[in-house]
């Protein structure tokens, strides 16, 4: 049932790669996620602008370590890392992707590039010795964009593209950005001269990465989400290799096992090591919160919202909370500061903010989502998950003829038999024992 995103429409059908500036720069790896992005935005109301819009905290981030940008020489590898994806081990915030990579090959000789929702964290609480905000770089980024001209051959079959699509966008507008993104790091890059880059979501790197592939430096990419058979930004009819990692640093074996002619890795440069994250999960006991909804209800359900309908989901979920009473839902919205008190009336209908979603996927027996990550974190943590159908986007993330995974069609109730499926895939998505993967790995870099 799986049906062709809008890339794969695209790239089978034209020649994008007849599409360049005057120098010869390729259009379309520099605009691909911003096409997918207003096709989404377009469909199915998405949203993804997270960072805070305070000018306040914003000029506050801007100074953040920013002494480490006037000793690059000393560095040898470079990590880019989120705020958010820290979480506390011993007695400071660890980068669950990152910190263990920097550990094992020389973490003061590591700096890392931080990108943050609202505020980075006091340095005394974090693990990684070199940290340094990202806006700086954007500041010296948008320097670039302003001075960059673009040129753009074969525009004509660009236009009628998006034309067909019905996709407004601005596309030199878009290039320039990008191109100045990849200015800025390049001149970084020149001056520090690293062993290696590491990234998270190359896809909203492809200025960092395409920087660094031109000056030879490898490129690490650490798998942040489920990518399967059809992930947009990790599968293409028509490749690019220079504005792809090198290598994926992958949950597990999955995509390795199996071949993909469409995916942007080889099995040769896909690195399965695990999630620390969800490895430190397992371990930890479940907060008391958590452990009393267990004895006090007869099933709990994690609802993971990803900014697409989310009113539809809830009004949804309500209709299931007043229909089954001893049912608990616990509503993960991935907006900040989402508040959706219209929809959470029902005492069986909760927010929990303060609560980790990966602890309350732990503790739910099901996971009801669209396409999110926590399909797969969930079965790992134990949580079933139940996919809500919208535009058929479960079947385009998921290859689902190889599951016994519960679909919700057309808004229809929870039954038995969406709660008697399995929730799981063939092949096992998570490897374990992370640090120990990591040691190995970091010793062939």
């Amino acid at each position: 049932m799986a049906t062709k995103n809008v890339l794969e429409l695209i790239e089978s059908t034209y020649d994008v790669g007849t599409i360049v500036t005057t120098d010869g720069t390729p259009v379309w790896p520099l605009i691909r996620q911003a096409v997918y992005f207003k096709t989404m935005q377009k469909k199915v109301q998405y949203s993804n602008k997270l960072r805070t819009r305070s000018k306040l905290q914003l000029f506050k981030n801007f100074f953040y370590g920013i002494g480490n940008l006037f000793r690059l020489s000393r560095f040898e590898y470079i990590f880019f890392n989120n705020t958010d994806k820290r979480t506390e081990l011993g007695d400071k915030m660890f980068d669950i992707y990152y910190d263990a990579w920097a550990d094992a090959l020389n973490a003061d000789k590591s700096l890392f590039i931080e990108w943050a929702i609202d505020h980075h964290l006091p340095k005394s609480e974090v693990h990684s010795k070199n940290v340094v905000s990202d806006l700086p770089m954007k500041l010296w980024a948008g320097f670039h964009t302003t001075f960059t001209k673009v040129t753009i051959r074969n525009e004509e079959l660009l236009s009628q593209i998006l034309e067909e699509h019905g996709i407004q966008l601005n596309v030199k507008k878009e290039l320039k950005a990008k191109l100045g993104i990849y200015k800025a790091y390049r001149s970084l890059f020149k001056k520090a001269q690293p062993k290696a880059v590491f990234v998270l979501s190359s896809f909203t790197k492809v200025g960092e990465v395409m920087a660094a592939k031109e000056l030879s430096i490898p490129v690490y990419e650490a798998q942040h989400g489920y990518i399967g058979h059809t992930h947009p930004f990790y599968h293409a009819q028509k490749k690019f290799p220079t504005f792809y990692p090198d290598y994926l640093i992958s949950f597990g074996a999955s995509e390795k096992l199996e071949e993909q002619s469409s995916l942007i890795f080889n099995s040769q440069s896909i690195i399965p090591v695990g999630s620390l994250q969800l490895d430190l999960v397992k371990q930890r006991t479940l907060p008391q919160q958590l452990a009393a909804f267990k004895e006090n209800y007869a099933k709990l359900f994690c609802v993971t919202l990803q900014a697409i309908k989310d009113e539809t989901i809830l009004e949804w979920v309500k209709s299931q909370a007043e229909t089954n009473p001893t049912w608990l839902f616990i509503v993960r919205p991935k907006q900040p500061n989402t508040t959706f008190e219209l929809y959470t009336k029902a005492n069986n209908v909760l927010i929990l903010p303060e609560l980790s979603t990966y602890d309350v996927l732990k503790a739910c027996d099901y996971n009801i989502t669209i396409f999110s990550t926590t399909v797969v974190e969930g079965i790992y943590l134990g949580a079933s998950p139940i996919l809500f159908n919208i535009d058929d986007l479960p079947y385009k993330y998921f290859d689902l003829k190889n599951s016994d995974i519960a679909i919700i069609k057309d808004g229809e109730p929870l039954s038995e038999v969406h709660l008697a499926k399995g929730g799981t895939f063939k092949t096992p998505y998570f490897v374990e024992n992370y640090f120990d993967n990591v040691e190995k790995a970091a010793l062939c870099i």
